[in-house]
């Protein structure tokens, strides 16, 4: 009879854990539309396919190749983003063994008296007496709880939705410190530049210093004309020496991004013209949730959100365990390991909280107002990456343009400083309107080298709004 009990109730167990396989508490995640625009308002050229994982080699220069490389393997943001991962594979570790079968053993040796002076003391010989004994003890418990209604199955898929938000945020720190780094070198890059330029005009300042001053010498000219030589040449020298400071604060920046200290980089002075800036079509705005890591990761806490939905609705069903225990227990040691001193229990077990004071509703209401916010924020989030495609293009299509423009001052800027010099030089004007014309020249040629700078920097902008090659 006792046989047919224990079959009976295993059966039962049988049946309970394959109804628990076919029964899940919560909403099933489905990602949310996403509703994109068929294309982005500033876009032109066809749509091409996700930008290479190392999209830095666009710009062809072994220099900033390097940077980047140094950055990715010594950078501490992104190793503090490889922990945060590593903590979130843990958590989903964690998770999962509530699923599995949990053993534990323990053992004891005692000794022990009980009082004779107690009212439950034993009487022999009408007097209490006193018991005393050895007991010797060894015991292995299994537990296992059956996921009848899913909540573990839940708590896993939360914990793994989690763990592919944090592997995300890694790789949005890797976007963001990849186009930080390419930022801060172009900024480098653009300083020379313009620092290139200063050089060439502080050069013809000097000569112009000499020409004035010879002429003044001869009394061709007045002092006036010899003192705004001189202050064109001490503001020159001042706006380069002001340049000088800024790379070195920039040059010191991208130490920091790089993980090392200023004193450990030294960034050669480039005297290259800055090149035309590589083109980089921006695709579909659908593809922006694929290429945008940091997209993706708020789909993913979504999901998180919405399995938690079913954790917190588990906590309304009954709590089924499966328990059994078997082990030895003796007041001899020599007859511990032996048939009579067995001993076992086997049994199901459920709990179910009846009063909680509204706990578990309150817990509940919590999750489905996190998963409301959950997907607010999704929303948000690709919007604003939207926004950051259509900002970036915009500003690129803008800056061509402008750049088109400041070419065209420029150039007539020289051909209206080479005149003026050649007039004063005859003695048909007074030095003012050379220094104004310089003026000009100057201010034209930095106003192209900035707009340039601005192109690449709006480049950097439009692959970091894109995803920086993430899953490229």
């Amino acid at each position: 009879m006792k046989k047919t009990s224990l079959g009976g109730a295993a059966i039962t167990l049988a049946v309970l854990a394959m109804l628990a396989a076919c029964t899940t508490v919560g909403p099933d995640f489905k990602a949310p539309a996403s509703n994109a625009p068929a294309a982005f308002k500033s876009a032109s050229g066809p749509a091409t396919p996700a930008l290479g994982r190392d999209w830095w080699t666009l710009f062809n220069d072994p220099q900033l190749n390097a940077l980047e490389l140094h950055a990715l393997a010594d950078s501490p943001a992104l190793a503090a983003a490889a922990a945060r991962t590593e903590r979130a594979r843990a958590l989903l570790a964690a998770a999962g063994a509530d699923a599995s079968p949990r053993l534990s053993a323990d053992g004891s040796a005692q000794q022990f008296r009980t009082s004779r002076e107690v009212a439950t003391a034993p009487v022999v010989a009408g007097q209490r007496r006193a018991l005393q004994d050895t007991q010797f003890s060894g015991q292995a418990t299994l537990g296992w709880e059956l996921d009848f209604w899913g909540r573990v199955k839940r708590q896993s898929e939360a914990a793994q939705a989690q763990l592919e938000a944090n592997t995300l945020d890694a790789e949005a720190a890797r976007v963001l410190l990849s186009a930080d780094v390419a930022s801060a070198w172009l900024q480098l890059r653009s300083l020379d530049d313009e620092a290139r330029i200063l050089a060439a005009a502080l050069q013809g300042r000097r000569d112009a210093l000499r020409v004035v001053q010879t002429r003044y010498d001869a009394g061709a000219t007045t002092d006036l004309d010899l003192q705004r030589a001189r202050t064109e040449l001490a503001n020159a020298q001042a706006d380069s020496a002001e340049l000088a400071r800024r790379r070195t604060l920039a040059e010191n920046g991208l130490a920091l991004l790089t993980g090392q200290a200023p004193a450990a980089l030294r960034v050669a002075v480039s005297q290259q013209v800055l090149p035309l800036v590589p083109a980089v079509a921006a695709g579909l705005p659908a593809d922006v949730l694929q290429r945008r890591p940091d997209v993706a990761q708020s789909l993913a806490l979504l999901h998180a959100a919405s399995a938690q939905i079913g954790v917190a609705e588990g906590a309304f069903y009954p709590s089924i365990r499966l328990t059994g225990a078997a082990g030895l227990a003796s007041s001899d040691l020599g007859t511990l390991i032996s048939a009579p001193a067995r001993l076992f229990n086997i049994g199901p077990s459920i709990s179910l909280s009846l009063l909680d004071g509204g706990r578990n509703t309150a817990n509940l209401r919590a999750a489905q107002a996190t998963q409301t916010e959950a997907l607010a924020n999704f929303r948000q989030r690709l919007l604003v990456a939207l926004r950051e495609v259509d900002d970036a293009l915009a500003d690129l299509a803008h800056r061509h343009d402008i750049a088109a423009a400041q070419q065209r001052a420029l150039d007539a800027a020289g051909k209206l400083a080479q005149v003026a010099r050649t007039r004063y030089e005859q003695g048909a004007s007074s030095y003012l309107e050379v220094t104004d014309a310089e003026r000009s020249q100057l201010a034209a040629a930095r106003a192209l080298s900035q707009t340039r700078a601005a192109q690449w920097a709006g480049t950097v902008q439009l692959v970091k709004a894109l995803g920086g090659g993430w899953g490229g």
